[in-house]
């Protein structure tokens, strides 16, 4: 386990942790790549996904190293955000451990077909998701991680329980940036199958982060973050949110 990642996490040890991480900067800087980084450099390609129920999204595909785990990125409500809400040196945070990553545009967004309310109430957004792993496996991802920001977590947990109770693709890790309310719209998180999750949050958004504590099997990490913002806003209110979702999961994801 990194030394940074044993300052904020107490995976596996049966606790969890609610942590106020300390920020140096409040600039997001360039990405240097790690020492032993697997891969530098990849190359986003743009895919079209289609949906089960007829619907065409349009998506960012970087294709890390066959048998290594994929991460779906599903960004906050549409049409008002995009897949180009997930900062470029955040994803080189990921795709250097070799790991594949989708980001999407959902429903109703830029290119995207459909309507953008189905994304996030009723089946759409699970469906979307759906879609992103299939475009995953092409590339021979072994498991995956669903990282979602505000209510890109209602899909993110829809698509999880989904997979779980349908023999679905092995959902090994999800982060949760900024879930509230929303995030149970379809399933309530006390029927989430026993899986690590991240929760990120700021300090003036914790309640509903911080009322989940209670269904910790004992390996979710619960980082607030004093002065933060919403969802993949973040990233730019305390940039060191990249490094802690990279450090949770090269703790949980196979190497």
């Amino acid at each position: 386990m990194h030394i940074a990642l044993a300052l904020v996490f107490a995976l596996g040890c049966g606790e969890s942790t609610v942590q106020n991480p300390v920020e140096t900067s409040n600039t997001t800087t360039a990405t240097t790549p790690a020492t032993g980084c697997l891969l530098e450099n990849v190359t986003g390609e743009v895919v079209t996904l289609n949906t089960s129920d007829g619907v065409a999204l349009e998506a960012d595909r970087y294709t890390g190293i066959a048998g290594k785990p994929g991460i779906v990125l599903t960004h906050m409500i549409p049409p008002s955000n995009t897949r180009a809400d997930w900062p470029v040196n955040f994803i080189e945070k990921l795709t250097c451990h070799g790991w594949s990553v989708i980001a999407f545009d959902r429903r109703g967004t830029v290119n995207s077909g459909g309507t953008p309310v189905d994304s996030y109430e009723g089946p759409g957004g699970q469906l979307d998701i759906a879609a992103a792993v299939a475009s995953l496996n092409e590339v021979g991802v072994e498991g995956l991680a669903l990282i979602g920001a505000s209510n890109g977590t209602t899909s993110s947990i829809d698509y999880a329980i989904w997979a779980d109770a349908n023999g679905g693709p092995e959902i090994l890790a999800l982060g949760l940036m900024t879930g509230g309310g929303y995030t149970e719209n379809q399933h309530a998180m006390s029927t989430l199958p026993n899986i690590p999750v991240a929760f990120t949050y700021s300090t003036a958004e914790a309640n509903w982060s911080v009322d989940q504590q209670p269904l910790d099997p004992g390996s979710w990490s619960f980082l607030e973050y004093e002065g933060g913002a919403h969802g993949t806003q973040m990233f730019d209110a305390k940039p060191k949110v990249k490094s802690d979702l990279e450090d949770f999961l090269l703790d949980v994801l196979p190497q």
